[in-house]
């Protein structure tokens, strides 16, 4: 008999592996940061292990990619982004709520993210992180320390911006800006050379750090606020580091066109799009875009919940999965999304793509778990090392409570999460083989300090609002728009 390190017996082992095998009862084994072992476990070669942890009425699979995210901007949810359009929601929000931060506060929003990540089985994710130029080096130190602490596999992508066509400048303006609706740089636009610098030196200060789990990807921002050759530079740098790049694009009805052709059509003609490349979003886009994604490689992280929350519609990821599109999923911003929580996503994701199609079977619940597993890997071009259970790949996995009783009947184990798990089911998360949540728990915050995390954030959240003179969205507004007037009782009760 052998050891390792780590080892999960007894369990229901959703493996996503090339013939998706579900493997009940069944074992995982993890020695360091790789799994060595996966199978029956009544076969179970491992005697002993330095964790052993009993998977009786669990399920274990790997560990979520949340393809698509902003953590910094988790502050401002709870109530400030409600009913925007999205360039309104970036103007008049998301823009100086940000800027009002504090340094502590970047610190705190990143660290609320990655405990409800985590909490909600995401092991890697792709953040794309905006910030003011000057401020590139300390923000980048602040949130990647977080995630260093915290363990989380993460893609650091830098966001810049240096250009807006006149075209589009006259359409963001023209969206409804309700107040303060006085602030009209969208983001504050850049030069060029001293982004890709900037972004360099964060690569050489972070790429490969915490043991590998930290990559730094460019990120030309959002396609219409971006010229041609912020994509050549971008694109160049990160062929030149060996890594990707990811953009925004397609997102709502006002940036669906660039260039005099459809925002997929004019990335495409200036040559960026490439299997090294990962779009956000792709909501407005037409049958012929698909066609073009799927010719040129280009992989896809779809938000369906900011999607809807900011009514920008619904994406085609049925179709795009159709034409081999390699497609993940992502949580976006979690105050256009209200969660940092992917697995109650899944079934917003499904739903979303059978209204859109009026076809019930247009995307099955196996279809959505991929998105979130192997799908995700493979949109971040990470599918040789995560997004399975196999050996040899690392070891980060997420080990899920099956036992209530929402959870029952089951016959279907992709079923039952995609349609009846609410997303706090899992107990345990391993990355890289380290244990990083237990019993819901993190090693680097006790209750007491979780509470005091929360009151931070709460005050810090108010400050930028006010600082950020965001309009107040408060249970009194909330009373006041629904008070009706009372029309006497056709049936009076009569007095006693």
């Amino acid at each position: 008999m052998a050891t390792c390190s780590l080892l999960v017996r007894n369990a229901t082992v959703v493996t996503m592996d090339p013939e998706r095998r579900v493997i009940d009862p069944g074992y995982v084994a993890i020695d360091g940061d790789r799994i060595v072992g996966v199978g029956l476990d009544d076969w179970c070669p491992y005697d002993e292990a330095d964790i052993v942890i009993d998977g009786t009425g669990k399920a274990v699979l790997p560990g979520f990619v949340n393809a698509h995210t902003h953590s910094t901007d988790l502050l401002l949810r709870g109530g400030l982004c409600d009913d925007r359009a999205l360039y309104d929601w970036l103007t008049n929000v998301v823009d100086p709520g940000c800027r009002a931060y504090r340094p502590e506060d970047v610190r705190t929003a990143v660290e609320l993210y990655a405990l409800e990540a985590l909490r909600s089985g995401i092991t890697t994710v792709v953040d794309s992180v905006e910030a003011p130029l000057d401020d590139w080096d300390e923000t980048a130190e602040t949130v990647i320390g977080v995630y260093t602490r915290a363990g989380l596999r993460t893609v650091y992508a830098v966001m810049f911006y240096d250009a807006i066509a006149p075209e589009h400048l006259a359409q963001v303006a023209a969206c409804d800006q309700r107040p303060p609706a006085d602030r009209t740089d969208f983001g504050a636009l850049m030069d060029l050379d001293r982004a890709l610098a900037g972004i360099e030196r964060i690569m050489d200060r972070h790429h490969g750090s915490a043991d590998g789990r930290i990559s730094v990807w460019p990120s030309p921002g959002v396609a219409i606020f971006c010229s041609d050759a912020a994509f050549a530079g971008a694109q160049a740098l990160a062929r030149r580091r060996g890594v990707m790049t990811t953009v925004h694009v397609c997102e709502s009805p006002v940036d669906a066109h660039q260039g005099g052709r459809t925002g997929v059509g004019h990335l495409a003609a200036i040559g960026y799009l490439a299997p090294d490349v990962l779009a956000g979003h792709c909501v407005q886009i037409s049958m012929d875009d698909v066609a073009i994604l799927a010719r040129t490689g280009t992989r896809v992280a779809t938000n369906p919940v900011s999607n809807m929350f900011l009514g920008n519609g619904i994406a085609p990821v049925s179709d795009m999965l159709a034409a081999g599109i390699s497609v993940g999923i992502g949580t976006d911003d979690a105050n256009c999304n209200g969660t940092v929580n992917l697995l109650a996503d899944l079934k917003l994701a499904a739903l979303a793509q059978k209204a859109r199609t009026k076809d019930a079977g247009a995307i099955t619940a196996e279809e959505v778990l991929e998105l979130a597993t192997i799908g995700g890997a493979e949109a971040i071009g990470m599918a040789h090392e995560i997004g399975s259970l196999e050996p040899g790949k690392k070891a980060d996995l997420a080990v899920l409570d099956l036992t209530a009783s929402h959870l029952f009947p089951r016959h279907s184990v992709a079923s039952v999460l995609v349609y009846q798990a609410l997303g706090t089911e899992v107990e345990t998360v391993v990355i890289d083989g380290r244990v990083v949540l237990r019993d819901r728990q993190v090693p680097w915050l006790d209750r007491d300090a979780e509470r005091a995390l929360a009151a931070r954030a709460q005050e810090a959240s108010v400050r930028a609002a006010a600082l950020g003179r965001l309009p107040p969205r408060t249970d009194d507004l909330w009373r006041s728009r629904t008070v009706r007037p009372v029309r006497p009782s056709p049936h009076p009760t009569p007095p006693p």
